[in-house]
């Protein structure tokens, strides 16, 4: 192997959302930490998606993100038995729920597919075929960007709807 290839070589984690059977992936310099979803509480005037806020070891409060509505427009309907993927974006960190921690495994930048969708309209930085499977990578920034950026829950829910429509006719949800 030369060295060029080993540096474009990382480590994607790899995790499953509730109610889906696609496998979705996280760069592993994004992930702080997985671990199984702590009390939740819900708070008045959220953003879309966010389901609440949880405290991570006594120190930190994080929202925690329903990721499997926002790509694939399904509520997560079992927080409790949920897992957490505690992700870094800037200075801040959020939680993604999950229903499986799958692995973490290392590719290089050939092995990424691009997205079959346009890259400014979707939440997916291209995907990796792993073990017969395609394994979509979700880009953080965005989703956080976008998270933070709309409405509360009371208010129109159509701004996310282009958004699974785009990940439905692609055949990823």
């Amino acid at each position: 192997m030369n060295s060029y290839s080993v540096l474009n070589d990382y480590g994607i984690f790899l995790f499953r959302l509730n109610g889906t059977r696609q496998c979705y992936a996280v760069h592993v310099s994004r992930v702080q930490e997985v671990m199984p979803c702590p009390r939740i509480t819900v708070m008045p005037k959220l953003q879309k998606h966010v389901v609440g806020v949880a405290t991570i070891h006594n120190t930190v409060t994080i929202p925690v993100i329903d990721l499997a509505e926002i790509l694939c427009g399904r509520k997560t309907q079992n927080i409790k038995q949920s897992l957490i993927v505690v992700v870094k974006s800037g200075n801040s960190k959020f939680a993604f729920l999950a229903s499986k921690a799958d692995r973490i495994i290392n590719i290089n930048d050939n092995a990424l597919l691009p997205s079959e969708i346009d890259s400014s309209d979707t939440y997916m930085i291209g995907a990796v075929q792993e073990e017969n499977e395609l394994v979509e990578l979700i880009d953080v920034d965005k989703v956080i960007s976008d998270v933070l950026n709309s409405k509360s829950e009371n208010d129109s829910a159509q701004d996310i709807h282009s958004e699974q429509e785009k990940l439905y006719s692609a055949g990823i949800c």
